[in-house]
């Protein structure tokens, strides 16, 4: 990622934790990470560079630095735009994904390796090409592929797949339909590399990477109907963005039972239970957590008559001694998520 990639992630109203930002690229779902993700609004980051090491946006931050885009608070391992970063970031038309609602949804690393490799296998079948060297990927993605297309071939599949490719792609900005295509292998055409696309367009290499997750996502939403023919490859791609333990806690607590009993049902630790929440009350659409249940109308009333201001500056320390002796810290987050959820909704 380039000091333009990044700085695109950061912000001139409000500092950042370089480690939230490189934690979520690396999908680190620490309730931590995935609450100040929240903050900032870069949950949509979540996974998009597994092989991101440990200071890996460290030059992109000193490049930021150099050119007088950025601070670093050190002792705070904060960063924030200055008014010039901001204002020359601004100069720069840069790519802006439209999918990113959708994509804490789908496994996206799967979804676009089963795509380029069913196009690759859809391609030379049409020209009755026997022998070609497969798209190297892991032993999960061929299984899946392989299985579809014995279940899909037909001399009707090609002409059905370019379809609902082009109807997919019609949806997107031009130049995200270019890339996508530009990546695709199929009879007579090897696919380009991200690097090329980018040289050629004079993109960074991390923009291309965005529009082809705009694209695969765009497809993978199409390919949600039934009559699609990418539907049983790719449907079962889409999940729940937080882990089955949370999602069994979750469902648990909507049953009737209070904390400590849900931790005794499950036998796990009652601060497993509350990490589960907060996952999920981060993660999940407003309606899908039973905040009336987990935090009833009371605790919103006593947090709201002493809350103000951004939630950004909200100590738990700070609260009165009483409310800290009756609400302890994870009653704090809830409600910092729950007035976050209700301001954007």
């Amino acid at each position: 990622m380039e000091a333009v990639d990044l700085g695109q992630l950061l912000s001139a109203q409000q500092d950042r934790r370089i480690r939230v930002i490189e934690n979520l690229l690396r999908g680190k779902k620490t309730v931590s990470t995935l609450y100040w993700g929240q903050r900032y609004r870069l949950l949509p980051l979540l996974n998009l560079d597994k092989h991101l090491q440990r200071g890996g946006l460290d030059d992109a931050i000193q490049e930021l630095q150099h050119r007088g885009w950025a601070t670093v608070d050190g002792d705070q391992a904060t960063v924030r735009l200055t008014a010039a970063g901001e204002q020359q970031l601004a100069q720069r038309a840069y790519y802006r994904p439209v999918t990113t609602d959708q994509w804490v949804n789908l496994d996206l690393v799967a979804a676009r390796q089963r795509l380029l490799l069913a196009v690759q296998v859809t391609s030379q079948f049409a020209h009755s090409t026997a022998r070609y060297y497969p798209l190297a990927t892991d032993q999960e993605t061929r299984r899946a592929v392989r299985q579809w297309f014995h279940r899909r071939k037909s001399p009707t599949l090609a002409p059905q797949l370019g379809a609902a490719l082009t109807h997919s792609l019609q949806q997107l900005p031009g130049q995200t339909a270019g890339v996508v295509t530009d990546q695709f292998t199929g009879f007579g055409q090897p696919g380009l590399t991200s690097e090329q696309v980018a040289a050629a367009h004079q993109w960074t290499v991390w923009e291309v990477h965005l529009m082809q997750i705009d694209g695969v996502v765009q497809i993978a939403q199409d390919a949600r109907q039934t009559d699609h023919p990418l539907h049983d490859l790719l449907g079962p791609l889409w999940q729940v963005p937080i882990s089955r333990s949370a999602q069994a806690t979750l469902t648990a607590v909507e049953a009737g039972g209070d904390l400590t009993r849900v931790a005794a049902i499950r036998k796990i630790k009652l601060s497993t239970v509350r990490e589960h929440l907060l996952e999920a009350a981060i993660m999940l659409p407003l309606r899908d957590f039973p905040y009336e249940r987990v935090l009833p109308p009371q605790v919103r009333q006593d947090f709201a008559a002493v809350l103000a201001g951004s939630v950004d500056d909200w100590q738990y320390t700070n609260l009165p001694e009483d409310l800290q002796t009756r609400y302890d810290f994870f009653y704090f987050r809830l409600f910092a998520i729950w007035q976050i959820k209700e301001a954007t909704a």
